[in-house]
C-alpha cells in the first residue's frame, strides 16, 4: 500500500514559528506616564491657571490703617486656559475567506489579531499627535477638531486658536534653540532649568522625552574624548563610563539622567518627537489626558464583506501652566 509522504505533502506551512513579530516601534512614553484627568464635559474644556503677585520688601508702618488702595484682587493673575478635544479613530474589516479559509502562520484569529494591531496604532496616534505643534482646531464640518498638541502649549505665541494668555506663555529662556546637537553643553541644558526653576520656585525631576538624535547627543557630549577641565564647560565634564569584568567585561556607555543645580532631567527616547533634534521638558504632574471616549471597539454592521470593526477614542491634552514646562528645539 502506498503511504503519503511527507515530501509529497501539498499546501504545507513555512515555518514561521507561528510567530508574527511587530517591527514597528509602539511604546509611547507620554501617554503611558500622563494623568488621566476628569472626562470632558464639552468638547471645548477650560480650566484656570494662576500665579502669585511678586513679593513685597517694603513692609507697613506702624499703626497705618488698610486702604482701599491696598485692596488686592485674588483673581488678577487668574487666567482661563482652554483646548479642544479630538477623535482618534482606527478601523479594519476582514473578508470571509480571510477568516473562516485561509490559515496565515503565527495567528489564531486574524479578526481578534487585526484589532489589538489597531489598539496599538492608536495609542502610537495619541502620542504622535500631543507630542506634535498642532494648534487647537473646530470641527467645522470639513476639518477635525484637534488638540492644542505640547509643541504649541509649550511657546512663546501660545498658539493662534485658543491662544495661551500672555501671563503664562512658555518664556523663551525655557525654550532652547540656538544651541546644536553638536554643540550642547551642561549650560544649555541647566540655563533651561534654570528658567523653569524662575517662573515655579520647585526643583522637580522632569520627564523629558526626546529623539533619538538628541539621545545621543546627550550621550556623546557626555562619552566624549573631552577631558573633565576642557574650558568648553561640554557635558563631558561628568563622564559616565562603567566597566564590570564581573558582568562580562560589558562597557555601559549612556546618559539616562541629567541631575542639575535647579532639577534632574530623566531622558526617555520617543519616536514620535516630531523632529529627532528635539526634546520636551516636562513636569507631568501638570499634564494631563482626559478621555472623553476610552479606546473602545465597536461592531459595525457587516453587509457581506466581512466583519467591520471600529477602533475610536476621544481624548483632549491639558496643560495645567505651560509655565512648568521647557523645550529643546536644536538644529542637528
Amino acid at each position: 500500500m502506498a503511504s503519503l509522504l511527507e515530501r509529497q505533502q501539498i499546501g504545507k506551512r513555512e515555518d514561521l514559528a507561528d510567530l508574527i513579530a511587530l517591527v514597528d516601534a509602539h511604546d509611547c512614553p507620554v501617554v503611558s506616564s500622563a494623568k488621566k484627568g476628569s472626562k470632558p464635559g464639552n468638547t471645548l474644556m477650560q480650566w484656570q491657571a494662576d500665579s502669585y503677585d511678586s513679593a513685597v520688601t517694603t513692609g507697613t508702618v506702624d499703626g497705618t490703617d488698610v486702604g482701599s488702595s491696598d485692596y488686592q484682587n485674588p483673581g488678577a493673575n487668574r487666567a482661563i486656559l482652554s483646548n479642544y478635544v479630538q477623535i482618534f479613530r482606527r478601523s479594519i474589516r476582514v473578508s470571509p475567506l480571510s477568516l473562516e479559509v485561509s490559515n496565515v502562520a503565527g495567528l489564531k484569529d486574524e479578526l481578534s489579531n487585526g484589532i489589538a494591531k489597531k489598539l496599538i496604532e492608536l495609542k502610537r496616534d495619541i502620542e504622535s499627535t500631543i507630542l506634535s505643534a498642532n494648534d487647537a482646531q473646530a470641527d467645522d464640518g470639513t476639518n477635525a477638531y484637534l488638540t492644542k498638541a505640547l509643541g504649541t502649549w509649550i511657546s512663546t505665541s501660545g498658539g493662534s486658536v485658543l491662544q495661551v494668555d500672555s501671563g503664562f506663555r512658555t518664556p523663551s529662556a525655557s525654550i532652547e534653540t540656538t544651541a546644536t546637537t553638536s554643540n550642547i553643553t551642561d549650560t544649555t541644558v541647566q540655563d533651561v532649568l534654570a528658567s523653569i526653576y524662575a517662573q515655579t520656585g520647585s526643583i522637580k525631576t522632569y520627564t523629558v522625552p526626546l529623539g533619538r538624535t538628541l539621545k545621543r547627543a546627550f550621550t556623546d557630549r557626555l562619552t566624549g574624548t573631552r577631558s573633565v577641565t576642557d574650558a568648553s564647560n561640554q557635558l563631558a565634564a561628568t563622564q559616565i563610563r562603567t566597566f564590570s569584568p564581573q558582568t562580562g567585561k560589558k562597557v555601559t556607555i549612556a546618559v539616562d539622567l541629567f541631575e542639575g543645580d535647579f532639577g534632574t532631567c530623566s531622558l526617555v527616547p520617543d519616536n514620535f518627537m516630531p523632529a529627532q533634534t528635539d526634546g520636551y521638558v516636562l513636569d507631568m504632574s501638570g499634564i494631563e489626558l482626559r478621555y472623553g471616549k476610552l479606546p473602545e471597539v465597536k461592531e459595525l454592521p457587516d453587509a457581506g464583506g466581512g466583519p467591520i470593526r471600529m477602533i475610536e477614542a476621544v481624548a483632549a491634552l491639558v496643560v495645567q501652566n505651560p509655565l512648568a514646562h521647557g523645550k529643546f528645539d536644536l538644529a542637528s
